[in-house]
């Protein structure tokens, strides 16, 4: 007898099912309605497969995540090409189309727990409602993150993290000048604040900060509902072609945010943006023990900067500044890991040879960048929510981020990006 968790409350026949399993040699532990009846059931029941629909409330790909570490076999049923797409876009990748017969749907059911093969000649796929549903179908559209009609597939964007070592060295002003002269030219820029630690977009700003745009984020990018035009809405108009995702509403909510969820969060972002600015925090490392549920105090960082095609590195222009880019940076390289990186010496006045000198001594081989010291202008940017180019357009801060858009730009155009 073949043992099964059961969750397809959106199969029409499923009561047909149940009756039908145990002359198919097949015994029903447990029905669910949720993925969180789903998890229950699946921790109290060890190694018992698990056989879904598409569609069960909340499920996600955390959810999937979650059941294969526990080593079980899970099928998805489908009764439509909709129901492919859903399961697959959540990590479900064993497919058996719903038959007219609740006994032939348990014996294809047993045969892929079993793992019969695809015979060598046969296209790879399911049978469903009249209709072939496999990798051979036409890839889905999607909707233009704009609100366009809908069209093929564009061009993935590109993702520059900000990090800096702990000291305020300036992330967030950079990473805020960034975005703002990155979207000058008419692209569609994101700043996102990810700083589990200080998270500050917000109110730097002047959003409304008591709403925790980046687990709303997370919880889109990881639906198989909504896509990136869902989470071009999050994001919240700044001016122009530039908008933003704020933080966490307070550094205890960082338990909310979980790798699984972010690493889709930031391939969703190329998906509505042209280019996203992630503000991340200090601290890259990885030294957190993770619990059954993966969680990470500096998931958020990590996976930002894991998956980003640009590093933007802030420091200080202090002796003490470079002191701590050369202190962190032999931690930091290891989740850098050789990408293309730019320095940045902020606050900076003349230019200091002796500094670029020490930062090379730790190893730190990349573009260095002056952001000249104007305190007026930063001053007038914070206090009326505005960006620098916004608050100051004659200021050596805002000529300094713009030259470092330009930087920027031609080491990701190097690597192709």
């Amino acid at each position: 007898m073949t043992e099964v968790i059961l969750a397809a409350p959106s199969v029409a026949s499923e009561p047909d099912l149940v009756r039908a399993a145990p002359a198919a040699g097949v015994a029903v532990l447990r029905r669910c309605v949720d993925a969180v009846d789903l998890l229950a059931a699946a921790a109290s029941a060890s190694g018992v497969a698990v056989v879904v629909s598409a569609g069960v409330g909340r499920l996600t790909a955390d959810v999937v995540a979650d059941l294969g570490r526990r080593d079980r076999a899970l099928i998805g049923l489908v009764a439509g090409p909709g129901d492919v797409e859903l399961l697959r876009s959540v990590g479900v990748d064993r497919l058996v189309a719903v038959e007219p017969e609740a006994a032939a749907t348990w014996r294809a059911v047993v045969d892929e727990l079993a793992g019969v093969a695809t015979a060598p000649d046969a296209p790879t796929g399911v049978w469903s409602t009249g209709c072939w549903v496999g990798p051979e179908a036409p890839p889905p559209e999607v909707s233009d993150p704009v609100g366009h009609r809908p069209g093929p597939r564009r061009r993935t964007g590109v993702v520059v993290a900000v990090w800096g070592p702990q000291g305020a060295p300036g992330r967030t002003t950079v990473a805020l000048g960034l975005a703002d002269a990155l979207a000058d030219d008419g692209r569609r820029v994101c700043v996102v604040d990810a700083d589990t630690y200080a998270p500050s977009i917000a109110l730097a700003l002047g959003l409304d900060d008591t709403v925790s745009d980046l687990v709303v984020a997370c919880r889109c990018a990881g639906s198989p509902s909504v896509g990136p035009a869902a989470l071009a809405n999050v994001a919240r108009p700044v001016h122009g072609t530039l908008s933003a995702i704020g933080g966490i509403t307070g550094p205890s909510r960082w338990e909310e945010l979980r790798p699984g969820a972010l690493d889709r969060l930031w391939a969703a972002c190329r998906e509505a943006f042209d280019v996203t600015v992630v503000d991340v925090g200090f601290c890259l490392e990885q030294d957190d023990e993770p619990d059954l549920l993966r969680r990470s105090r500096n998931a958020a960082a990590v996976t930002a900067v894991d998956a980003s095609d640009l590093v933007v590195g802030v420091a200080a222009a202090s002796h003490l500044g470079a002191a701590r880019l050369g202190s962190a940076w032999p931690g930091a390289a290891a989740v850098v890991a050789g990408r293309p990186t730019v320095v940045v010496r902020n606050r900076s006045g003349s230019r200091d040879r002796d500094w670029i000198r020490a930062v090379a001594a730790c190893g730190v081989d990349a573009p260095v960048v002056d952001v000249p010291d104007d305190p007026a202008a930063a001053r007038q940017a914070w206090a009326f929510g505005s960006t620098v180019a916004r608050a100051g357009r004659r200021s050596r801060l805002r000529r300094g981020v713009a030259e470092l858009a330009v930087t920027c730009r031609e080491l990701w155009s190097r690597t192709g990006t």
